[in-house]
């Protein structure tokens, strides 16, 4: 905890000195995002030359600490009140019950994550949710694997060789608070708590700042938090109801694909479980509402080279934060770019405006083209990533039926929005609907449904913008309590479908590693070389590659099939090897396998002849029927 505090003071230190015209909540807000890529990026700096080590950690923390203080005000005496005590921040109403409504947000995510996370029971197993159970088990290899093993840039472990394109960078940051003393589980919980809060924050006075006032920033935030569409009318009664929602898998009203329900509550189904995301959209709303301050003021003419270059920093740390995010925000940026260019030439301002899209556009990508170069243009220039598919998931239901089901009430304002669009309001939906428009046209990855990270960002700015227009027409409506009944049935038919979800999180809980898994897990950590290769299966929830951070010969599908990794041939010699012989032997020798892991799940899913490895190898683990012999 020491170390994230060093580095959350550094975003802080940053934020206050670097725009200290922005009020006391937006720098509070945006220094705990700068403390959060600071957290992410300064380790892995060193971490190229002397590999993610000890080392490599206390250097860059070191180098957190140094620039923290040299940032402080040492020669400025702070403002002093009527009777001589320091004068504290202004802090407005609408940004002190924005901060009281994230909080609650993020306690709730906090016990989600507490139940959700590696949940210890007595008997030793390890428990998660109903929306971790997927690919909470993947980011927890990429972490235990890259603290184990030191191995930067990081390579797969669940297919040793390939480097991993996929933004790793949030775990990253949890594999180096290991080296700090947190546990696995907590490394994840900890940071997490920091990055919702940003979220959830950000998304508040990026509609405070679109709306300017309380009422509709209010209804957006409730809105996008418990986002939902019109799913919950499906569970009235006869096919499904409440037993259903709260015990089955993946039966809510925000994702239930057998009826075409696919716009999932972004708090159980994004920002829980999917790690990126929930990273990617803590970095990308910061520098969604620098850019909006960039435009802002150089169309009316003013300064605002600390804000571009603030921008430029935040979008180029992006890439490896999440990518689909950056995608988002340069799509944003090019759009929006055209769109206030007609008011800067009214103004006569273009020149300032081009200035600084020229200066946020030269420090992003002096520091995103790196990334990209090493990382994301290597998977998308072998064919994997990238193909046009029209209409995004919808199946048999209509396309604009699909959106007016899954988008609820906030997809039809926004259509009833259209055609009264005008000025700015216009011109920042103009950049929302691109996004739009491009995540039903193309994919951006194997799985289509990954676009999802795109369209989000499109229904935060429509959502806000959508409440802001609504609420000025409710505002012409009298009485002043039907107005009022109005605008509070909008916001509960947005929010039903989204809190049953919610609901169904709350109490979901499946085990992911049992405690024989658990105590073979500690047996290889004590045991083993942090490298040692193991043959295993190739499930999922892999207690060797997951709990003890070492590399397996392949993984799961489900992971490396949607990162673009050809694993077919791999997979079946795994199958192969667990027959014995000489197959085994051949391909043993060609990968280097150190281990044999051996249990139920191997003894089911492929034909172990166990005879042979007894007679050839030595046992070295036999308990609770996990067997593991040694090879090398």
């Amino acid at each position: 905890m020491p170390a994230l505090i060093v580095y959350l003071l550094l975003g802080q230190a940053v934020a206050w000195r670097a725009l200290p015209d922005l009020r006391a909540a937006v720098k509070g807000w945006l220094g705990l995002v700068f403390g959060c890529v600071a957290l992410m990026w300064l380790p892995c700096l060193p971490a190229f030359f002397i590999g993610f080590t000890r080392r490599a950690q206390y250097i860059a923390l070191a180098a957190a600490g140094v620039i923290t203080l040299a940032l402080l005000p040492w020669r400025k005496v702070p403002a002093l009140g009527k009777r001589g005590q320091l004068s504290p921040p202004a802090v407005s109403r609408a940004d002190a019950v924005g901060a009281l409504m994230s909080v609650l947000a993020a306690a709730f995510c906090g016990y989600l994550l507490c139940t959700h996370v590696l949940l210890p029971r007595d008997d030793g197993s390890l428990w998660v949710g109903q929306s971790t159970y997927g690919d909470l088990a993947m980011h927890l290899g990429f972490v235990e694997s890259l603290y184990q093993q030191g191995t930067f840039p990081p390579e797969y472990s669940i297919f040793p060789g390939q480097q991993i394109d996929y933004p790793f960078l949030v775990d990253a940051a949890s594999a180096g608070l290991r080296f700090f003393g947190l546990s696995l589980r907590m490394s994840v919980i900890v940071p997490s708590l920091f990055m919702l809060l940003a979220v959830f924050y950000g998304f508040w006075l990026l509609a405070d700042k679109l709306t300017g006032k309380l009422a509709p920033t209010v209804a957006a935030w409730l809105l996008f938090v418990f986002n939902g569409g019109f799913g919950f009318l499906y569970f009235l009664g006869g096919k499904y109801n409440l037993t259903t929602l709260l015990s089955g898998f993946y039966v809510t009203p925000t994702n239930l694909v057998d009826e075409d329900l696919r716009w999932v509550n972004v708090v159980c189904d994004m920002l829980i479980p999917q790690r990126t995301t929930m990273a990617g959209w803590c970095v990308g709303l910061a520098a969604i509402y620098l850019l909006v301050t960039v435009l802002e003021r150089s169309a009316a003419g003013e300064s605002c080279r600390r804000h571009t270059l603030a921008l430029g920093v935040t979008a180029g740390a992006m890439p490896m934060i999440h990518t689909h995010t950056f995608l988002a925000l340069g799509v944003l940026s090019a759009v929006w770019f055209f769109a206030w260019l007609g008011k800067a030439r009214r103004a006569g301002t273009v020149r300032s405006l081009v200035t600084s899209y020229v200066l946020y556009g030269a420090v992003c990508m002096a520091l995103a083209l790196p990334q990209l170069l090493r990382w994301t243009f290597d998977a998308a220039g072998t064919g994997r990533l990238i193909w046009f598919n029209p209409g995004w998931v919808h199946g048999d239901t209509p396309w604009l039926l699909f959106w007016i089901i899954n988008g609820g009430v906030v997809f039809c304002a926004m259509l009833a929005m259209l055609p009264f669009l005008r000025g700015d309001r216009l011109r920042l939906f103009s950049g929302a609907a691109a996004l739009f428009i491009l995540g039903n046209l193309v994919a951006f990855q194997p799985n289509p449904y990954d676009d999802n990270k795109l369209l989000y960002i499109w229904y935060m700015i429509g959502d806000i913008l959508a409440c802001g227009w609504l609420w000025e027409q409710l505002a012409r409506i009298r009485p002043r309590a039907l107005a009022r009944s109005a605008a509070a049935v909008f916001v509960a038919l947005g929010m039903l479908s989204g809190t049953m979800t919610m609901l169904r999180e709350a109490v979901s809980e499946y085990q992911l590693f049992s405690p024989a898994q658990v105590s073979a897990a500690d047996f290889i950590l004590a045991e083993t070389p942090a490298d040692s290769l193991f043959l295993t299966s190739t499930d999922h929830a892999n207690p060797v590659a997951v709990l003890a951070g070492r590399n397996i010969l392949c993984g799961a599908g489900m992971y490396l099939y949607y990162h673009g990794v050809d694993y077919g041939e791999r997979e079946a010699q795994v199958a192969e090897m667990y027959k014995g012989g000489e197959v085994f032997e051949i391909f043993a020798a060609k990968y280097g396998v150190d281990y044999v892991y051996i249990s139920s799940s191997e003894s089911s899913k492929y034909a172990v002849d166990l005879d042979y490895f007894t007679a050839r190898y030595p046992l070295v683990y036999d308990r609770d029927g996990v067997s593991i012999f040694q090879i090398s």
